[in-house]
């Protein structure tokens, strides 16, 4: 995404919506190409991302005249968008470190996979399998964070 947007910051922040709409599907709804379903979440945020800075007649780093220069959030909304973020880093966090490496070279640096590979010392079908499983424990901690009480009832159940 990096590539696409050409801002970091940018992508980091389409990277974790992309993850928070994952994250937000029923629990039964079933993924037969979880990479697949990525990449086309991804790819229309990005799209989104460039209609709305077109609408807006944004050039990076210019406002246009009408807009203040700072249209801040309400307390809410960055407080939601606070604690999402640091869902999302709790995440990431808890993944093994070769899988988190893996992860953050991919979505964070924008890295290919026979990138990866080659400064990871392993292969690119290698990279593949931890970044899916990458997305799958983001997924189930996410869950598991945003729906306490059945995790808990899940757990009381097993004893």
């Amino acid at each position: 995404m990096a590539r696409r947007t050409g801002n970091r910051q940018v992508a980091a922040d389409l990277t974790q919506e992309a993850f928070l709409r994952l994250a937000r599907l029923p629990g039964d709804e079933r993924i037969d190409n979880l990479r697949a379903f990525l990449f086309t979440v991804a790819g229309n945020l990005v799209l989104d991302h460039q209609r709305q800075a077109a609408r807006r007649g944004l050039v990076e780093g210019e406002l246009p005249d009408d807009e203040p220069a700072c249209a801040t959030p309400g307390l809410p909304e960055r407080l939601a968008a606070e604690q999402e973020q640091n869902l999302l880093r709790e995440a990431i966090a808890a993944l093994p470190e070769p899988r988190r490496r893996i992860f953050l070279l991919y979505h964070v640096e924008g890295l290919a996979y026979r990138e990866i590979a080659e400064r990871e010392a392993t292969t690119a079908r290698s990279v593949e399998y931890h970044l899916r499983q990458a997305l799958i424990d983001c997924r189930s901690f996410v869950k598991a964070r945003m729906h306490p009480t059945l995790s808990q009832g899940l757990l009381s159940n097993d004893r």
